[in-house]
């Protein structure tokens, strides 16, 4: 479970993420971060979706956020604990440059936004604690895209929308229920 000494407080992180939503919908016209009809439901849809994560994150030091899109869910959590080091991975410039405007906007410090596909991205020296993959690609694909770059005992967290099995070769996969928001998976290496 997450410390909750290292979030901010609760007043100030939903500050920010309002001021985040805003962000989203100004931009979303130019820079597609998420579906038409999505914008009016912004905060359940996406925001509490993301937000689901926080119980699931611990106290890693490291987070890679995978296809990160318009920053669902890697600006909401990176807002909430600070302690983290968050690495938001999208291959559209488009979104990349808004996501830019973000970290600068709200003054993330602890938010690097690399403009590649996850494919393409070397592996830190540790690999990363927490991957997150929202809406990316089917989960077998995702951990073998995955795998190579999580830390020895790092897990991938996957937001899904369906309670089926997802079997994944070489991996542990643990379903939760998100509280009406979907599920989310917890892959880990076989055996670990």
């Amino acid at each position: 479970m997450l410390n909750t000494t290292k979030q901010r407080n609760a007043c100030e992180v939903s500050t920010r993420n309002n001021q985040f939503l805003e962000l989203v919908r100004k931009w979303n016209k130019t820079a597609g971060l998420v579906a038409p009809g999505d914008l009016q439901q912004l905060e359940d849809r996406h925001l509490h979706d993301s937000l689901a994560l926080l119980d699931f994150v611990g106290n890693a030091r490291t987070l890679l956020d995978v296809g990160t899109g318009g920053g669902f869910p890697g600006i909401p959590l990176a807002i909430a604990v600070p302690h983290i080091e968050f690495t938001l991975v999208e291959r559209n410039l488009r979104k990349c440059s808004f996501l830019r405007h973000v970290v600068m906007t709200l003054d993330l410090t602890n938010v690097n936004i690399v403009n590649k596909d996850v494919r393409e991205l070397a592996r830190p020296s540790k690999g990363f604690e927490v991957i997150t993959a929202r809406a990316v690609a089917p989960p077998h694909r995702l951990w073998a895209w995955c795998r190579p770059l999580l830390a020895k005992e790092g897990r991938l967290l996957l937001q899904l929308s369906q309670s089926h099995p997802v079997p994944i070769e070489n991996a542990e996969v643990n379903l939760h229920d998100s509280s009406g928001v979907g599920f989310i998976g917890v892959v880990r290496q076989a055996g670990s």
